[in-house]
């Protein structure tokens, strides 16, 4: 079963080169090892409509959709209200969270403003997500049929903390079902990336249910094999004979 997952980052700052995104490389890892997969990375401004028709689009692919950015306290955190008005929901104080930041502005020597409060609205129908490392809380919506997005919030401290702690532990209840793919990986140095396909192609090497990827950089490249579980002992077939084929291009030391 091939489970697929999009990302949506919200920011102009993302867009304007301010901030560098890493959240599609630590949800596509954090999926891949419960054998989902993350097949878009979208990064959008913030703009009611967009972030709207954005959602839409998506679910429109696949069944679980990701969202980062917009949840802070700032007039351009917009991304509850657009979200607010795509489902059709209020926008609630989640009280439990109010109680977490006066903690958390104490603990830094502030004093939490009416402002700050804005960080502990949710959509009516969320299941709040705890946010061990910050301040704005993370959301679960599910739809009526079968939809799930996940809100959260977009400093990648944040966004990794609410991740593995919340989202993962759900996400392996819900697919236990689904085993990870069978990953092996062959490295080569002084040779390039043309080269070893040439080689590849000469030697009319098209493993079975397998799938290959190349990832050159600083003299090297790394071959990547996967595939789906029951597939694992074509991987490692494959694997042995581009031992082979490159015997003399190896990098045996990475």
């Amino acid at each position: 079963m091939d489970i697929q997952a999009e990302l949506i980052s919200i920011g102009n700052e993302l867009l304007s080169g301010q901030t560098l995104n890493t959240h599609g490389r630590d949800l596509g890892q954090a999926l891949s090892e419960l054998g989902l997969r993350l097949s878009r990375d979208t990064t959008i401004p913030d703009d009611i409509p967009i972030i709207g028709n954005a959602v839409e689009d998506a679910f429109n692919r696949v069944d679980l959709v990701f969202m980062s950015g917009g949840l802070g306290p700032t007039t351009d955190d917009i991304t509850r209200d657009a979200l607010a008005k795509l489902f059709g929901q209020k926008i609630v104080i989640h009280q439990p969270t109010v109680e977490h930041l006066k903690g958390w502005f104490e603990q830094r020597g502030r004093t939490m403003t009416i402002a700050a409060t804005r960080q502990a609205q949710v959509l009516e129908s969320a299941a709040v997500l705890f946010n061990s490392v910050g301040a704005a809380p993370g959301q679960r919506i599910e739809t009526g049929n079968g939809k799930v997005l996940f809100v959260l919030p977009g400093p990648p401290n944040e966004f990794n903390a609410i991740l593995k702690e919340e989202i993962m532990p759900w996400l392996q209840i819900r697919y236990a079902d689904i085993k990870p793919q069978f990953v092996r990986f062959v490295q080569t140095k002084g040779i390039g990336e043309s080269d070893i396909v040439t080689i590849l192609e000469n030697e009319n090497f098209q493993p079975s249910e397998v799938e290959l990827g190349f990832y050159p950089g600083q003299g090297k490249v790394k071959i990547r094999l996967s595939a789906q579980a029951e597939h694992a002992a074509n991987v490692t077939e494959a694997e042995q004979t581009l031992n082979k084929l490159l015997a003399e291009h190896l990098d045996l030391f990475e």
